[in-house]
C-alpha cells in the first residue's frame, strides 16, 4: 500500500524502487481490486436506484417488472463481485495495450512490468472513483434520475446532455482531474521504466489514455442506442 501512495505523490521515487526491484507484487493488484470492489458495494444503493428506473422505463406488465426488480436487488452483491472480475480482466488487458503501444514505439517494456505501470497509475482514478461515490451521498441519492447523474468530479458538470448529446456528455465525464493525474503518472513511469524521450512518453500516455475512456464511452451509447430501437427507452 506504501507504493501506491509513494507513487500519487513521489512518482519518480515510487518507479524507481519498483524498476530495480523487478518484482511483480501480486498483493499490490489484490489492493487495487479490493478498492474498486469496496467502491461497487458503496454504491449498490445508487445502482439499486438506477436500476428501478431504468426497469420502469420498461413497456412490461408491473408484475414481471416487480420480479426483474427484485432479482436484480437479490444479485447486487454477485453484480459486484462479477464487475470486479472485469475488472481484473481490464487491468490484464489494459497492461496488455501499454506494452504493444511501447513496442510499436521501439521501446523495451515487459508485459510485467507495464502491468505494474498500469497498476500504480491507475490507483490515482480508484481513488477519484471513491471520491465521486462519497460526492453522491452527499448530494443525496434522490438527485439521480438517470445513470448519468453519477458522475460528478468530470467535465460534464460545465454542460448538459441536452446541450451536448449522450456520447459527448459520457466522454467528458471521464475528464477529472484524477484522470489527468493518471496521465502524469504513467507518462513519467514510462519514462523511468523505458528512458524514453518526454515527447514519446506523453504521445502514448495520453492516446493509451483516450482509447481506455473511448471503449467506455462507445459501449455506453451502443447500449442506449441498442435500447432505443428496442423501444425500451
Amino acid at each position: 500500500m506504501n507504493t501506491f501512495f509513494l507513487a500519487l505523490f513521489r512518482p519518480v521515487k515510487a518507479f524507481n524502487e519498483v524498476k530495480l526491484a523487478d518484482k511483480f507484487s501480486a498483493m499490490s493488484l489484490i489492493i487495487l481490486l479490493f478498492l474498486m470492489l469496496s467502491n461497487l458495494i458503496l454504491l449498490i444503493p445508487a445502482t439499486v436506484k438506477i436500476n428501478t428506473i431504468t426497469f420502469s422505463s420498461i413497456s412490461l406488465p408491473e408484475d414481471q417488472l416487480d420480479t426483474i426488480t427484485r432479482v436484480a436487488y437479490k444479485m447486487r452483491y454477485l453484480q459486484a463481485a462479477g464487475t470486479t472480475i472485469l475488472y481484473l480482466i481490464m487491468s490484464l488487458f489494459c497492461a496488455l495495450l501499454l506494452y504493444v503501444f511501447v513496442r510499436i514505439a521501439k521501446e523495451m517494456l515487459t508485459y510485467k512490468s507495464a502491468l505494474q505501470l498500469f497498476m500504480y497509475s491507475y490507483f490515482i482514478v480508484t481513488i477519484g472513483d471513491l471520491v465521486n461515490t462519497a460526492l453522491l451521498y452527499i448530494r443525496g441519492l434522490d438527485a439521480i434520475k438517470s445513470v448519468y447523474d453519477t458522475s460528478l468530479t468530470g467535465l460534464n458538470l460545465l454542460t448538459s446532455m441536452e446541450r451536448v448529446g449522450i456520447t459527448e456528455y459520457v466522454f467528458l465525464s471521464y475528464i477529472t482531474p484524477f484522470q489527468v493525474w493518471f496521465v502524469v503518472l504513467l507518462c513519467i513511469g514510462l519514462k523511468i521504466f523505458t528512458n524514453m524521450n518526454t515527447v514519446k512518453s506523453v504521445v502514448i500516455s495520453v492516446l493509451f489514455w483516450f482509447i481506455t475512456i473511448l471503449i467506455p464511452t462507445l459501449s455506453v451509447c451502443f447500449s442506449e442506442l441498442t435500447m432505443e430501437k428496442s423501444g425500451i427507452m
